[in-house]
């Protein structure tokens, strides 16, 4: 026989559940405010500006929280988020190839701390297809250094 306080624990597990899936969306606004909760009378943390990524560990429906690259967990305002794939580079000097492979030609280097455009998240082994604004280059770039993908 299952007990109330057992039925009523199933039946809330749902809503507890959390995908294991990151999810990363990218700063929309030329910049925005890091809070340190879910209101606009809240600390401002930090600023951060746009395609910068984040992670989303809670969706409410004016306030995303947040984690950024070096972990700390803040709040910011859904609207001023963007679905475009964005990932933060942390190599300096790293190479961007014609080709998802090493021996390929190298079109760009790029600096550390530098974001960078997904163009195409199908993955190729440890390789994904970016942008680079600073050096206006598109290609493969490895996964190893960057943050802000699955």
């Amino acid at each position: 026989m299952i007990n109330k306080q057992k039925c009523i624990a199933l039946l809330f597990l749902p809503f507890f559940c959390f995908s294991s899936s990151a999810e990363y969306l990218s700063v929309g606004v030329d910049q925005s405010f890091l809070h340190e909760a879910p209101s606009d009378s809240t600390k401002k943390t930090f600023i951060v500006t746009k395609g910068y990524p984040l992670e989303v560990l809670v969706s409410l429906k004016e306030w995303k929280k947040v984690k950024d690259h070096q972990g700390a967990i803040n709040w910011i305002p859904s609207n001023h988020l963007s679905s475009k794939k964005m990932v933060l580079n942390f190599k300096d000097n790293n190479p961007i190839y014609l080709e998802p492979n090493e021996s390929s030609p190298t079109l760009a280097f790029v600096a550390e701390n530098v974001v960078l455009e997904i163009v195409d998240n199908k993955r190729i082994d440890n390789w994904i297809k970016v942008y680079s604004k600073s050096t206006e280059v598109e290609g493969f770039i490895s996964i190893e250094n960057l943050w802000g993908i699955k």
